[in-house]
């Protein structure tokens, strides 16, 4: 197989707060998105808590995965690691808008011609199959979170709920808050984040290798605003992560659109 990867952090920011792991000895290749934090922790080396969730699971399947684990298995060792790490700084871990957390799209190779995957957030895994189909493994949690945080707010307050009205949550301030109060519950998104809550909101599955032409795996900053993750794959499948990445960019900075951290890896079966 033949494997590219690409990490690049976002202009306004100085450090990326994705990482990437390419674990060639235990054979683990993923990606992780750390979420920009809401509140102003930095720790001794000026480093925020995405930076530190993602930085801390791509250390953690580098070198300390346990060959003998799953994935799933891994990502709760690695968020134990993450809570505990929180609770050396004195984060509260009871307010979700302190939390250190980050997202993952993972996969190994097994034994038999198999890769299993793992997956938490808007990090994503696309699969091309050997016929040319085009499918995404993984499902993106946090597209829509606005729209799903309001109509979990309308429900509560049909139940008897006594909560502000909707036009308190349109500072986004506000809006962020309520968004992690959902962090791997009904309605709401999944990510690593410290608490145990995670574990059954974990995707996951496996491909065999003999299936497979080509496979993807993005963090949500090589998400074009108007491509399906279908035909992103496609661009990138043809141009390539860097090239694609350096489209991408000029568009964002002529539409005047947010720009993130973009990291990629794209591993090609002969």
């Amino acid at each position: 197989m033949k494997i590219e990867s690409f990490l690049s952090a976002a202009p306004h920011k100085s450090v990326s707060e994705d990482s990437i792991v390419l674990n060639e000895k235990l054979n683990i290749y993923g990606v992780f998105d750390g979420a920009t934090p809401i509140t102003p922790f930095k720790d001794e080396n000026g480093m925020n808590g995405a930076y530190i969730a993602s930085a801390l699971f791509k250390d953690y399947f580098s070198g300390l995965y346990q060959n003998d684990r799953s994935l799933i298995e891994g990502i709760a060792a690695a968020n134990r690691i993450l809570r505990d790490k929180m609770k050396k700084y004195k984060v509260n871990q009871e307010k979700y808008e302190h939390l250190w957390s980050t997202c993952a799209a993972i996969i190994r190779f097994e034994n038999k011609g198999i890769i299993s995957f793992a997956q938490l957030g808007d990090c994503m895994i696309i699969a091309e199959d050997q016929n040319g189909r085009i499918k995404a493994l993984t499902k993106d949690t946090v597209k829509d979170i606005n729209n799903r945080a309001k109509a979990w707010r309308e429900e509560q307050r049909k139940q008897g709920v006594n909560m502000p009205a909707e036009e308190f949550y349109q500072d986004s301030t506000e809006q962020r808050i309520f968004n992690r109060s959902l962090a791997n519950k009904p309605y709401g998104y999944t990510v690593a984040n410290g608490k145990g809550e995670v574990l059954p909101y974990i995707q996951h599955g496996h491909v065999t290798i003999s299936e497979m032409k080509t496979l993807l795996i993005i963090t949500d900053g090589l998400f074009h605003p108007h491509y399906s993750i279908e035909e992103t794959f496609k661009k990138i499948d043809k141009s390539g992560l860097y090239l694609y990445s350096l489209e991408l960019e000029q568009y964002e900075k002529l539409n005047n659109l947010r720009q993130d951290d973009k990291t990629g890896i794209i591993i090609r079966f002969k």
